[in-house]
């Protein structure tokens, strides 16, 4: 195969995610869902936003709570007032910290594939 036809084709795909004293805390999907909770003010709609089921959504907020050992999410039951969920400001640091970061990964990333199909 022509390095041409190889190089024009090749697109370089990284993934990355925190982990908090070594076990697994967030990655791009718990990202997308709490940038989704933060926006539409709550779990459901979160959840269908990024395609979770609203069990799972409680599942993954479990997860996270349990591994920072504090809440994520501030909430209020629903009913005559409607109910919703706000990041807390440690959840809201998280998301910010990370977008960042990934944003920073993906940009150093591209820098590195290019100068590698260079060499």
């Amino acid at each position: 195969m022509p390095r041409s036809t190889l190089d024009s084709n090749l697109t370089p795909r990284i993934k990355v995610w925190l982990a908090w004293k070594g076990g697994f805390l967030m990655g791009p999907n718990y990202l997308r869902f709490l940038e989704a909770v933060d926006r539409t003010g709550t779990i459901r709609q979160a959840g269908r936003t990024v395609g979770w089921s609203y069990r799972t959504c409680l599942n993954r907020i479990r997860r996270m709570e349990e591994v920072l050992g504090g809440p994520v999410l501030v909430t209020s039951r629903g009913g005559a007032g409607h109910g919703g969920s706000a990041l807390t400001p440690e959840a809201r640091r998280l998301v910010r910290l990370f977008t960042r970061w990934r944003a920073d990964m993906h940009r150093l990333s591209d820098r590195a594939f290019v100068r590698a199909l260079r060499g």
